[in-house]
């Protein structure tokens, strides 16, 4: 009898702590991303031509970067029970894909096959690679320390979308300070970055989100 009380007593933790996890990551990851990125922006301030000629290629990143963000978080909290699968993970994945399609097909679409190669790789990849990462590392610890207190289905998945989120956030905050424009540099290199950081979050999740 005494097993039996056990069993039902961890049931009802489990069933407890996924939604206190999947309310708190939706205000608590903003909020690090937020902090951070004001940090970063303070320091090496925003494009100068933000309300002219940067408005169209800065509202292209900051989207880009809300929607891996979104799509990643709405999974990462799908799979705080255990009994999500891993499918549904995974959606987040294939959902940025088509964004980023859709991007080089506007390079392509409004200038054509001519100097694309230096379109895409730009002069800033580098600091693209580097930059966003670290701004994600502080929402990136956050979100791992809020899915800590879920049951995560499969923890690795669970924190490489996670990763994926805190890269999103940190797109749109690079994104206010990059004057690189072109969308197939922006599709290719922003993406890696938030890639980068999955796979970090990835790792870490293997490591702390078990149970």
């Amino acid at each position: 009898m005494q097993t039996e009380k056990l069993i039902d007593w961890l049931a009802e933790d489990l069933a407890v702590k996924p939604p206190k996890a999947r309310t708190h990551i939706l205000i608590w990851l903003p909020v690090a991303a937020l902090v951070t990125g004001i940090m970063f922006l303070g320091l090496v301030g925003i494009r100068t031509d933000l309300t002219s000629t940067g408005a169209m290629p800065t509202l292209v990143k900051t989207g880009l970067g809300l929607v891996i963000a979104v799509s990643a978080v709405r999974c990462a909290r799908t799979l705080l029970r255990p009994e999500a699968s891993i499918d549904q993970g995974l959606v987040a994945i294939f959902a940025v894909l088509l964004p980023l399609f859709l991007l080089v097909a506007l390079d392509l679409a409004s200038w054509g096959q001519n100097g694309f190669f230096m379109r895409l790789l730009g002069k800033s990849i580098l600091s693209c690679l580097t930059v966003i990462p670290l701004l994600a590392a502080i929402p990136l610890v956050t979100s791992l320390w809020i899915l800590r207190a879920g049951a995560p289905s499969h923890p690795a998945v669970t924190g490489a979308l996670a990763g994926l989120a805190s890269g999103g956030l940190a797109i749109m905050a690079y994104g206010l300070y990059c004057t690189e424009d072109s969308t197939s540099f922006v599709a290719v290199w922003y993406s890696l970055a938030a890639i980068i950081v999955a796979l970090g979050g990835s790792l870490a999740g293997h490591r702390w989100l078990r149970w």
